[in-house]
């Protein structure tokens, strides 16, 4: 009876592997979920908001996504905070988002009446379902060079205070300051949204109300359904352990029962040639070099820039400027010599040669 090889078996488990991570990434892919849910930051269908926090990152802004909700993360107040179409908001992510703002943490939220932000801000103004395409932007520091925005949904604010963007029907951007933060609230979202964020000046608009350039930016996305855990890292963690444990148990199978593979090692090593060997052939090479003169020269050029460098002087001081430099410095009187010579023999080279190693290898050590 002919015995099956481990390595089989190997073969087998590495292709079931496969599989498994095939169908992982196929389970993550889904569960990102590409269409996505309106105003998602994952989203990248025309009502999603990948658009949105693709730009930000584009212009360097250091982009998050929140999957846990407000209530059980920590919000750093150095954070622009972006709810998009945010319902409902549970009371406990409401007082989260409370106390996030008066500690100085920045607020974006864009959507339909925001009644849970009356628990924050007592003073909200009326929102009023009126249909809206157009608005202007209003001058200021807040909004950059945007001027006007397109938009295409219901809803504006009816207020005239701290206005950053509206039309005579009413606002479509307010400002409200809350504790040591401020709340940047749009009556909808559709100018941040995939659809209309490359119309009129809503990019512009987009990067602005998202604060100033050092802040970073977190879309809260447990409000579109996601939740801290998705496609492989849903995967339990035991079940990663048991993967483990079958691996190295087919790994030991195969190693105890298959032959080993490969030659036998070498005794020794391969060696690169010894460097003696190496300067020897160097040498010959230089030895037949005719002229040595341009040689000599180009290498008492190099040697007297090291110096001079090493000195403090130009290298076009003269040779006196040289020797005074050298024994102020306590240098070698011995290095300094072949780089002011005139000769262009054999044993100028040498000796220049000699002074740059030197050099080098005291510039090593340093």
């Amino acid at each position: 009876m002919r015995t099956r090889s481990p390595w089989m078996l190997v073969g087998a488990l590495l292709v079931a592997l496969v599989a498994l991570n095939i169908g992982l990434r196929a389970l993550d892919r889904t569960t990102r979920s590409p269409s996505g849910p309106p105003s998602s930051s994952f989203a990248t269908a025309p009502e999603g908001a990948a658009g949105y926090a693709e730009l930000l990152r584009r212009y360097d802004r250091a982009v998050v996504r929140l999957r846990e909700p407000p209530s059980e993360a920590e919000l750093d107040p150095r954070t622009t905070l972006v709810l998009l179409d945010a319902r409902p908001v549970p009371t406990a992510d409401a007082r989260a988002i409370g106390d996030f703002l008066r500690a100085g943490g920045r607020l974006l939220y864009a959507g339909e009446d925001p009644g849970w932000f009356r628990a924050v801000h007592a003073e909200l103004p009326p929102w009023q379902p009126v249909p809206i395409t157009r608005a202007t932007i209003r001058p200021g520091e807040e909004v950059g060079q945007a001027r006007d925005v397109a938009a295409d949904g219901v809803g504006l604010w009816r207020t005239d205070e701290d206005v950053l963007a509206g039309n005579p029907k009413g606002a479509l951007a307010i400002r409200r300051r809350i504790g040591d933060g401020e709340a940047i609230l749009l009556s909808d979202a559709s100018p941040l949204q995939n659809r209309l964020l490359a119309e009129a000046d809503n990019a512009a608009f987009g990067l602005a109300l998202a604060g100033p350039p050092e802040r970073p930016v977190a879309f809260a996305e447990s409000f579109h359904g996601y939740g801290t855990a998705s496609g492989v890292e849903a995967v339990p963690s035991n079940w990663w352990w048991a993967f483990g444990g079958l691996c190295l148990a087919a790994l030991t199978f195969a190693l105890a029962r298959g032959r080993r593979l490969g030659p036998p090692e070498l005794p020794d090593r391969d060696l690169p040639p010894a460097r003696v060997e190496f300067a020897e052939a160097l040498a010959v090479q230089l030895a037949k070099t005719r002229p040595r003169s341009e040689a000599v020269r180009t290498a008492r050029r190099l040697v007297r820039a090291r110096l001079a460098r090493e000195l403090r002087l130009s290298p076009d001081a003269d040779d006196d400027a040289f020797r005074t430099a050298a024994v102020s410095r306590g240098v070698d009187p011995d290095l300094v010599e072949p780089a002011l010579g005139s000769g262009f023999g054999e044993d100028d080279l040498l000796a220049l040669g000699s002074t740059l190693r030197r050099l080098e290898r005291e510039e090593a050590i340093a």
